[in-house]
């Protein structure tokens, strides 16, 4: 008698559960989980949701792409309603687009002198940060550079994120630099007489390389030649959530 009782109970138990998660679906557990994968597994089970870069210190290249954790404090095992919109954190994603593959030197520069002619061969005086040099011409014109299209975090009066990082990316392509060429576009200077510049190292647009690495979004107006190419590029790497675009300088003191 007492073990039928028992059946009935376990039985009639069992049917409340099925009535509580008719409509609810269980979280699955995304642990180390690309994002790529976690979308497969939560579009198979129909689940509403959207994916954000969770901002934090991150030091090696096996900590990104990974799944971080739910939104709103759930766990994997949580049931949710079906129609719940939920969050999803991942680390930063990885650094895989090229573009700097899809531009190439249009221009001649042989012979010419950069401060004449806005464009030119020239040697490096000095780095200064991730969007600033300084350079001799031709002629042997002390040069100072502003280079067109980014706005790199400051590192020289100001100290901010990813300042010392993009200005030591700019500062090694420089130094270890077979060839510098600038070239010119529309205005030739700043507001603080520094001449504004794209700047070619053996063939690939630096401005370009520090968007693409994530230490600048791009600044080009609609009318720059390069346009097209740093605003996909900025969009692009935008969507990592690396180092300008979010990620937390492990280098910087917050």
């Amino acid at each position: 008698m007492i073990k039928k009782i028992l059946i009935l109970f376990l039985i009639g138990f069992s049917f409340i559960l099925c009535g509580c998660h008719k409509d609810q679906i269980k979280l699955p557990n995304l642990t180390g989980k690309t994002q790529s994968e976690c979308q497969e597994i939560l579009d198979e089970l129909g689940i509403k949701y959207e994916f954000e870069i969770k901002k934090n210190q991150y030091y090696s290249e096996a900590d990104y792409d990974r799944f971080y954790e739910y939104g709103n404090g759930l766990m994997y095992g949580d049931y949710i309603h079906k129609d719940t919109y939920l969050y999803v954190y991942t680390t930063p994603l990885h650094l895989t687009g090229n573009y700097i593959d899809l531009v190439k030197i249009d221009f001649e520069y042989q012979g010419k002198d950069f401060t004449d002619d806005g464009v030119g061969l020239v040697t490096l005086a000095n780095t200064i940060d991730g969007d600033t040099g300084h350079f001799y011409d031709l002629s042997g014109d002390y040069v100072k550079v502003r280079f067109l299209g980014i706005d790199t975090p400051e590192s020289t009066k100001e100290h901010e994120p990813w300042g010392k990082a993009a200005s030591n990316f700019t500062s090694n392509l420089l130094k270890n630099a077979k060839e510098i060429v600038l070239y010119q576009e529309n205005q030739k200077t700043d507001a603080y007489g520094r001449y504004l510049a794209y700047v070619w190292v053996d063939g690939i647009l630096v401005n370009l390389y520090v968007i693409q690495e994530g230490y600048s979004n791009s600044t080009l107006g609609s009318g720059s030649k390069y346009f097209e190419i740093f605003t996909i590029a900025s969009i692009e790497v935008s969507k990592t959530g690396r180092r300008f675009w979010g990620e937390l300088d492990p280098n910087y003191k917050y």
